[in-house]
Order: structure tokens, then C-alpha cells, then sequence
């Protein structure tokens, strides 16, 4: 690509080089989609070094110039997501059979929300929703909140330790945004939820991506991270990872913990989706309190729209936490606040719950039938399927060809944080508003395009 030289520019090489791209994209030299050349090639051509060129095309990402796709290579970066990537669209809007997202099954919570706006009007407490709160919460949302945590087996905590957050991102958001400052590194598992991945970018974070296995993070991976460059804070999924499922042993947990308390790293323990699996299950919250910042979250336990979740923070980073808080959003909303309670305290939740766990039950089963009758490994956790592909299937190539059948799955490369190698995998969901019998037609599609051999000599070819 010669229209990538350094003629002109001043400074450091490979600064000289990431402005050249800026200038390029800028004046339509280089188009969305457009293919950079490889870190070698490119450095033979213009006689510099590879490093070099490494460290430009990193500061072109950090400047959301480029992407780079595991893989495939770096591309110049369009205004628009690819559609394999997580982007939330009209839910008015019919969008095909989409099992890309883990959202919570859709059940009777429409209804539920009449009866308690109904209630909501002859309330005592409706003028207090109208006014600005502490970034706390009210004390009876985190009373309720307080409850949660135990319920669900995170621990008993102090309710001035807590805070009402708008949903699960909003409070990882914000913990990260206390505990860290920008160039700080943030390790996780090299397959991690992409919020995580997002919210690390905006604020400028370095992302250390681990390997792990089916229990998480391994511990030889963090301690020879430590050795190298230790992170200033650890995001994990204990009790379910996104995208596998797969949780941690009490004694997985524990060996990370040493390695934190001796190079002084604090955890952000992600529990959205750990309310959906069994309560007896360790997490670093219940085992490590003083470590651990804790975000829960009730939209897979109840439903997405209401965004409410909850921030339990150690008492030493309580005030750091609180001036984060403020800084985005100052409080949570009452009044969704307030009908999240309300299920909470009447039973509706519980109830919820356990219509989800059943449903759920019946789906993961009935899935990994299907999957198990052509030889797919796979596992499952919560809304999550995770399949493995077998070669020479690869992700992304699958997921094109499902959404020629107005199927929508996520390929692993989305899940990938950093430069971490993403296998030849796929994530399906089964929750939201797909029904049972669509979901099994869309999953015996799925399988067919799999086991088809005229699918795979066809579609395998098309890289």
C-alpha cells in the first residue's frame, strides 16, 4: 500500500506513521473495510522495523482508526459495527431468529410492570422518585439490594458499603473507573464479556488477557503476568463466565486471591450472570471481601429494560467508588429502582427465577442433544451455549452463513480481549424472545449447515 509512507511526518517513526493512516482515512485515501498491509510486509516497505509498525498500528486502534481482527488482519474502521459484533437494535423491529444476545426469557414481566405502576399511584413514596437521590440509592433500595447479594450467595454485606448502579455495565464501569487510572493495566481471561473490553477502552486501560480454563483464570498465567508487569486490578466471572459458563473451584479462587493480596491487586467480580446458576457456588466476594468489588445485576434474573443493579465495594474504596459514581451519571433511576424492589420484596422475583431455571433446564438440555448427536463439544451456562468447532469449520464463516437463514450467533473472536487468539468457536443464546420451537428449528439449521458435508466443503472454502 504505498500510499502509507512517512515522507513529511516528523517525531517518532511509528507516531509519524499512525498520523500518515489518520491523515489517509481523513481524506479518503483508506475506506472503511480497507485491508492494511502485514506488520512485516509494511516494514520492508518502508525500511523500518517491525516493532515499529506494531506500535503504529496500536496507536492508529487507540485512536479507533483501525481494527484488528484476530486472524484476518487490521482494517480501517467504519462508522458501523459489524453485525457479528454486540450492537443492540430496535426491539420493535423484527430482527430474525436472534440468539446472539443474553437476555432474560421473556416471560409474563409486562403484565407484572401494570400491577405495580398501578400501584405506584396512590404510593406515599412517589414523590421521593420524582427527586434527585445520593449516588447510595435510597435506603430501602439498598436494603433490598443488601438482600439480593446474600440471596443469591455473594454475601452479607453493609448497606453503606453498597450503591444502586443502572445495570451491571454502569457498575463495572464505574469500579474500574475508581480503582484505576489510564495506562493501568486490567487483567482478565483472554475470552472475557465485551462490555469489559469496551468500557477498558474508553478509559484507556492496558488489557491483559490470560489464559484459563474451564475454571477461569490460571493461576500460573496471572503469577507470570505479575512477574512481567503486575495489573493494578483483575475482572472475573467466577460463578458463570461469559461466553463459556464455565465457573470457579473455592480453591481455584483462593490461589488467585494469594497472588492478588501479594502484588496488591484488587478484583472486579462480574456477577450479572451468577444469579442464574446454583447458589452454593464460591465466589470471591463471599470468600475475599476485602479484595473484591462486586457488581450484580437483576437483567438476566429479571429483565434488561428496568437497568437496575447493585455495587457492594470495600469500605476503603467506598469514597472512591462514590466520586466515580458521580462523575457518570450522579444517581440510579428511582422509579425503575423502585418496581425492581417491589418484585424483589413481593415474591415475583423468586417466582421469576425459578420459571427461568426450569425453562432454561428444558433448553440446555434439549440443545446439547442436538449438539451431542454430531459429535459438537460444547457447554453451557445460564442463557449461554458455547460450541467448538470442529475443523476445518471457522467461527466467522458459520456465523455468515447462519445469518443467511436469519439465524444470529456470535462468533469468538468477539469475546477475544486484546490480541488474544480466539478458537474456532461460536456462542448461541437461548433466552429472550425466542420460543421454544423456534429455537429448536433454528439450532436443527445450525447443526445441518455442520454435519452437511456438501455445507462444509462449500462454506469452509469461503475465507
Amino acid at each position: 500500500m504505498t500510499i502509507l509512507t512517512l515522507d513529511g511526518f516528523k517525531g517518532p517513526k511509528y507516531k509519524a506513521l499512525a498520523n500518515r493512516i489518520e491523515q489517509a482515512v481523513q481524506n479518503g485515501e483508506l475506506r472503511p473495510g480497507d485491508r492494511l498491509p502485514t506488520h512485516r510486509q509494511l516494514a520492508e516497505d518502508l525500511g523500518i522495523t517491525v516493532g515499529t509498525v506494531t506500535r503504529a498500528y496500536a496507536e492508529a486502534e487507540r485512536r479507533r482508526l483501525v481494527e484488528a481482527r484476530v486472524g484476518s488482519g487490521t482494517f480501517i474502521r467504519g462508522n458501523r459495527l459489524p453485525s457479528h459484533m454486540f450492537q443492540v437494535s430496535d426491539s420493535t423491529v423484527d430482527n430474525g431468529i436472534d440468539l446472539g444476545f443474553s437476555v432474560a426469557l421473556e416471560l409474563d414481566q409486562a403484565e407484572q410492570l401494570k400491577h405495580s405502576l398501578a400501584k405506584l399511584q396512590d404510593s406515599s413514596i412517589l414523590p421521593h422518585l420524582l427527586r434527585y437521590q445520593s449516588e447510595f440509592g435510597l435506603s430501602h433500595h439498598r436494603e433490598a439490594g443488601q438482600q439480593w447479594l446474600e440471596k443469591t450467595g455473594l454475601g452479607r454485606f453493609e448497606q453503606d458499603d453498597l450503591f444502586v448502579t443502572l445495570g451491571g455495565q454502569h457498575g463495572f464501569f464505574v469500579a474500574l473507573l475508581a480503582l484505576l487510572q489510564p495506562g493501568d493495566g486490567l487483567a482478565c481471561e483472554g475470552l472475557t464479556y465485551p462490555g469489559l473490553v469496551g468500557a477498558a477502552t474508553q478509559q484507556n486501560l492496558r488489557l491483559m488477557p490470560l489464559q484459563f480454563d474451564r475454571e477461569g483464570m490460571l493461576p500460573e498465567a496471572l503469577e507470570t503476568q505479575c512477574l512481567r508487569s503486575p495489573p493494578r486490578a483483575l475482572y472475573l466471572m467466577t460463578r458463570m463466565h461469559n461466553p463459556t459458563g464455565g465457573a470457579m473451584s473455592a480453591e481455584r479462587i483462593d490461589q488467585l486471591a494469594f497472588l492478588c493480596r501479594q502484588y496488591r491487586i484488587m478484583v472486579v467480580e462480574d456477577d450479572v450472570q451468577g444469579c442464574l446458576g446454583d447458589v452454593e457456588n464460591p465466589s470471591f466476594s463471599l470468600r475475599h471481601p476485602d479484595i473484591t468489588v462486586t457488581i450484580a445485576s437483576l437483567s438476566k434474573a429479571l429483565c434488561g429494560g428496568l437497568h437496575v443493579g447493585f455495587l457492594r465495594a470495600p469500605e476503603p474504596w467506598v469514597a472512591a467508588v462514590g466520586a466515580a459514581f458521580r462523575a457518570t451519571c450522579w444517581m440510579a433511576i428511582p422509579l425503575t429502582t423502585e418496581i425492581a424492589c417491589q418484585w424483589l420484596d413481593n415474591g415475583y422475583a423468586d417466582r421469576l427465577m425459578a420459571t427461568q431455571r426450569a425453562e432454561l433446564a428444558w433448553r440446555q438440555n434439549a440443545v446439547s442433544e442436538r449438539l451431542s448427536a454430531i459429535g459438537l463439544e460444547h457447554s453451557f451456562g445460564g442463557f449461554n451455549i458455547w460450541i467448538n468447532l470442529p475443523p476445518p469449520w471457522r467461527a466467522v464463516n458459520l456465523v455468515q452463513h447462519a445469518e443467511q437463514h436469519n439465524i444470529r450467533i456470535k462468533p469468538a473472536e468477539v469475546f477475544a480481549a486484546g490480541q488474544y487468539a480466539a478458537p474456532q468457536a461460536v456462542r448461541l443464546c437461548i433466552g429472550g424472545r425466542v420460543q421454544r420451537e423456534t429455537l429448536m428449528s433454528a439450532v436443527a439449521t445450525l447443526t445441518q449447515l455442520l454435519s452437511g458435508s456438501d455445507y462444509t466443503r462449500e462454506y469452509c472454502t469461503d475465507i
